[in-house]
């Protein structure tokens, strides 16, 4: 009974040092990568790199440089010779020139790219990106990387919540808000603005909303003197 008992207690040391010696060396890796090595790093952005090769999300990353490759920020990184965006390469892209702006925008010495697709027509060397997906060079403006017709770029600026206008117009993810005056135009909060006339949610006008009156309250809820709203709807009492 004793013996039974001595194999019993030696057989589960044996079965716990098993697992545990398991349980370090798949903590240790990451996807077939040995993430203990002295020489791995991560460097921002799912991107991680050895002596040897560089790796997105734990799959290595072909042509790639460790030497010299660097996480730019937003997805985009790049050696001596390529640019990448989240690990796929950017096909045209200079990597000495290239730096990363923001908001998925980036650019080179010739080009301007957007989620690691070029955009055609944007000037490289004016372009500056406004927030909310909008960007601009010195003669037309963009919302995800296509342009807007219509849109003044010398008096276009970002509001908040997807809105953006210029002298004239008014926009709503790229998009024409009709009816809207861009004089009194102002952004409220969670996609409600309003002009001095009227009241929109999103690009929709509000029918029957009072301007004057009209007050964006919080999560989704709104009011004038007269209804109560949530989410663009009037509240049916």
């Amino acid at each position: 009974m004793k013996q039974l008992i001595l194999f019993c207690c030696l057989y589960f040391l044996y079965s716990s040092n098993t697992v545990l010696a398991h349980t370090d060396n798949y903590e240790r890796s990451y996807y077939g990568i040995d993430i203990g090595k002295e020489d791995f790093n991560e460097i921002g952005g799912g991107y991680s790199k050895d002596n040897f090769k560089v790796y997105y999300r734990g799959k290595a990353i072909q042509d790639a440089s460790s030497s010299s490759f660097k996480y730019l920020g937003g997805g985009y990184a790049k050696d001596n010779w390529h640019v990448f965006y989240r690990g796929t390469l950017v096909k045209d892209a200079s990597a000495s020139s290239f730096e990363y702006l923001k908001n998925g925008h980036a650019k080179d010495t010739w080009k301007t790219f957007y989620r690691g697709k070029p955009v055609k027509g944007i000037a490289s060397s004016s372009v500056s990106d406004l927030g909310g997906e909008y960007s601009k060079d010195s003669f037309k403006v963009y919302y995800r990387g296509k342009a807007i017709q219509d849109a003044s770029s010398s008096s276009f600026k970002h509001l908040g919540g997807g809105y953006a206008k210029d002298n004239w117009h008014v926009f709503y993810r790229g998009i024409l808000v009709k009816n809207a005056s861009a004089s009194s135009f102002k952004y409220m909060g969670s996609s409600y603005a309003k002009d001095s006339w009227h009241v929109f949610y999103r690009e929709t006008l509000i029918k029957d909303a009072s301007a004057s009156s009209f007050e964006y309250l919080k999560n989704g809820y709104a009011k004038d003197t007269w209804h109560q709203y949530y989410k663009g709807g009037v509240i049916q009492e």
